[in-house]
């Protein structure tokens, strides 16, 4: 019998232990996949992950040691490289590209005993934030069909949400991993800059890309993370185990004087979290950053040149392989001058020690994840989305999404943020967080 979702923790330890059986947990995640409606999977491994299961099986019963991820079914997004697997990357230009080699995640994952049991869908090329794919197919948001889930790691959160799979993994170049984790009601964990591989994916922004874990809780995000991060990750599971609540949280200020706001619904969340975060013993105190609201436009000055960078090959192909929307970003990031780019650049450095300074006075950082829930397919100005997140790719800084609420019956995301390099700490503050969200 398989666990929920939330309850990873539990999970591994009865995997470990033996009391659930390897093959019984992947073979009750992919009758989930197989029955759910929210296309949230491009590639379905059935076969081959029911025998890796029954492998790991008959290992133990021979007295093998379990891995920290001993038969825990994990997805991968369409992004990260498989061995003899197609990798397009949501993106029909690359529908035939069969990397050589695992991505060096899928090789710890496979290393800490997790069983790969699908991939994701995302949004073209990891270039947007919903997930409606026009060669996939969209992803649905597991709380209502018909909405967007997020992105670009929208099939990673959906399948998580719904409880498909107990973890996943996904790329954050603006904000693709805490996006859909606020969405879609599941924890998002983008870690500092560089502490998990991105070798093996297939890039966006290589200075701004980052690789993210989503689960169900933030103990599971601890695991799983601590698994893929070797020797520089030792201790995030302990931290993810060990609420730590009196710390002094900076809340960000005047998010909504330059018409970036938050809705009405996603303000009246956040303020009751900030009180349920009180009364654990968070201290606040408001906090300003000074560029804030020009991060969007910071990290789009950058992330386009070097999305051209990698991909620029695909403009010489068939028109029909790419969408407009990417072929046009392909297109501007080719045209940008020089000098535009590092124009970008300094500001960057400068909103990094904007960032640095706001936590002088703070250990913490907190704003909700997204300025507003999940939006019907379809809907106008899906930018918008990243406005609270896009900053701490330009800084490198880790960055968790809790959920904190609904909003008309849709989850939304509490984010938090640390100081670079201090992914335990910020760990141990999320444990707390989640706590005191769930308390009622």
């Amino acid at each position: 019998m398989r666990l929920p979702n939330a309850r990873l923790p539990e999970v591994l330890v009865r995997l470990r232990r033996g009391a659930l059986g390897a093959e019984e947990h992947v073979a009750a995640c992919l009758a989930d996949i197989g029955r759910s409606p929210l296309n949230a999977f491009v590639r379905v491994y059935s076969e081959r992950a029911r025998a890796e299961a029954a492998a790991l099986d008959r290992a133990r019963q021979a007295g093998a040691e379990p891995g920290p991820l001993f038969g825990l079914a994990v997805a991968v997004k369409d992004n990260l490289d498989e061995a003899g697997q197609p990798c397009a990357a949501g993106c029909r230009a690359y529908r035939a590209r069969v990397p050589g080699e695992d991505a060096e995640a899928v090789r710890r994952l496979r290393a800490a005993g997790a069983v790969i049991v699908g991939r994701t869908g995302m949004h073209e090329l990891a270039d947007g934030v919903t997930s409606e794919n026009p060669w996939t197919g969209p992803v649905h948001n597991p709380c209502r069909l018909g909405f967007h889930p997020g992105g670009s790691s929208g099939g990673s959160a959906a399948a998580v949400g719904a409880g498909l799979v107990p973890a996943a993994l996904g790329t954050d170049t603006g904000g693709s991993v805490r996006i859909p984790a606020s969405l879609c009601g599941v924890v998002g964990f983008k870690p500092s800059h560089g502490l998990l591989p991105t070798a093996g994916v297939v890039p966006l922004s290589t200075s701004l890309d980052h690789l993210g874990v989503l689960t169900g809780n933030v103990a599971g995000a601890g695991l799983v993370a601590e698994a893929l991060a070797g020797p520089a990750g030792q201790g995030l599971a302990a931290a993810a185990r060990a609420p730590r609540g009196v710390l002094r949280l900076g809340v960000l200020e005047g998010l909504g004087e330059t018409g970036t706001g938050p809705d009405l619904g996603v303000a009246a969340v956040f303020a009751e979290a900030l009180a349920r975060l009180g009364r654990a013993g968070f201290g606040q105190r408001p906090v300003r950053v000074a560029g804030f609201e020009r991060a969007l436009a910071v990290m789009s000055g950058i992330y386009a040149p070097e999305m051209a960078a990698a991909h620029t090959a695909l403009l010489a192909g068939p028109p029909e392989d790419l969408s407009p929307e990417v072929r046009a970003d392909l297109e501007r990031g080719r045209a940008a001058p020089p000098e535009k780019l590092a124009q970008a650049q300094a500001r960057r450095g400068e909103l990094a020690l904007a960032l640095e300074a706001a936590l002088a006075g703070a250990d913490l950082l907190v704003l909700p994840t997204t300025p507003h829930p999940a939006r019907p397919f379809g809907s106008p100005r899906p930018h918008t989305y990243l406005l609270y997140t896009c900053a701490f790719n330009l800084s490198g800084q880790p960055a968790v999404s809790l959920p904190m609420g609904q909003v008309d019956g849709l989850p939304v995301g509490l984010q938090l943020v640390g100081p670079r390099g201090g992914d335990a700490l910020l760990l141990a503050a999320a444990a707390a967080a989640e706590r005191a969200l769930a308390d009622a």
